[in-house]
């Protein structure tokens, strides 16, 4: 049960995944972490899916690159962009370490953590859409993106 418990607050704390609820205490989070990389693997593979499903489908590069670039998003529900917005933030601040703590514990959103997320979108679009376009043969499909789908774990 234990695992089991850490393996729901896992996916409860790093996706929208439904999971059943499990109550937040110690022995359940003793081993959450254990479980971050199979979070990664089951991101990776809905990447994988609607990878492969769109290129199926005849979606284009670009619009298939764009809903690549948004899922990641949605499963977690913006967690991990959240802490790389105040991240930059507090990297871009020329305070002390006291202000750029402070910085990473304010809810607003600064100037440059709106730079830095449109940089991320526009690259992550980017990457995808360039590695769609070069696709040729479908074992090249099939190879690449299994190797992408396996990204989000590590």
């Amino acid at each position: 049960m234990k695992l089991f418990g850490s393996f729901c607050i896992a996916f409860s704390m790093y996706s929208r995944i439904p999971v059943p609820q499990v109550e937040w205490k110690e022995e359940h989070m003793r081993y959450c972490m254990c479980f971050f990389p199979v979070i990664g693997i089951v991101l990776g593979g809905m990447l994988y899916v609607l990878a492969i499903l769109g290129i199926r489908a005849g979606i284009t590069p670009g619009f298939l690159a764009a809903l690549l670039t948004v899922l990641p998003v949605l499963v977690t529900g913006g967690i991990h962009l959240d802490g790389y917005l105040d991240t930059s933030d507090a990297r871009a601040s020329y305070g002390d370490r006291e202000k750029k703590l402070a910085i990473l514990k304010d809810s607003h959103v600064g100037a440059f953590a709106v730079i830095a997320c449109a940089v991320y979108f526009i690259l992550t679009y980017g990457s995808w859409q360039g590695l769609l376009e070069g696709l040729s043969g479908r074992g090249d499909r099939e190879r690449i993106l299994g190797a992408l789908a396996v990204c989000p774990m590590l």
